[in-house]
């Protein structure tokens, strides 16, 4: 785990859109496994990086029009030409895997501001990312939660062997669970 640290506003997340690719980088280029990803011509190479990597933002950015469970199958359905019947069994897994099992017909409004959270995780790891990067994960939770969401990221790493990357600002969590950090200073 990685964590890219620093003050409100020094481009911790701005850095985080450029490594994703949803931001073009204003110098230098982005490499994703060994393969660049920016610039006019990398397309191809930009599409293949975002099937090989999960994203969870800072709002969560869930659907609100959806279920938990069709906000999960989504980027199944996009990147998988998987039978429903798998998709499903996909989804019930990721749901039980941040504690949200049994929750699957809830639109995210019913929803806590820590169970939204865990949902949209669920979905970034709909489809078992190499690097799962992480937008202010515990922002808006309070203390508990927080601590809860980090030991959840943590256990994530053991069971998928996963790579993450984490923007954030909260010390408890980048002395919980960071194995190395990086520091953005203006």
């Amino acid at each position: 785990i990685v964590t890219i640290l620093g003050g409100s506003g020094c481009g911790k997340s701005t850095l985080l859109k450029a490594m994703i690719g949803l931001l073009p980088p204003l110098k230098g280029t982005v490499v994703l496994g060994g393969e660049v990803i920016t610039g006019p011509d990398k397309v191809d190479a930009l599409a293949s990086a975002r099937q090989k990597i999960g994203v969870l933002f800072q709002s969560g950015a869930l659907l609100g029009s959806l279920s938990l469970a069709e906000n999960i199958a989504l980027p199944i359905h996009e990147f998988t030409k998987l039978p429903p019947e798998v998709i499903e069994d996909i989804v019930h897994l990721k749901l039980e895997m941040v504690g949200l099992a049994g929750f699957d017909t809830l639109l995210p409004a019913e929803l806590s501001g820590g169970m939204r959270k865990r949902a949209a995780l669920a979905r970034a790891i709909a489809l078992d990312p190499e690097i799962l990067f992480c937008d202010e994960p515990s922002a808006g939770l309070d203390p508990v939660t927080s601590a809860e969401l980090d030991e959840l990221l943590l256990e994530l790493k053991r069971a998928l062997s996963i790579t993450m990357v984490l923007v954030t600002h909260e010390l408890p969590s980048i002395e919980a669970i960071s194995d190395r950090c990086i520091m953005l200073d203006g």
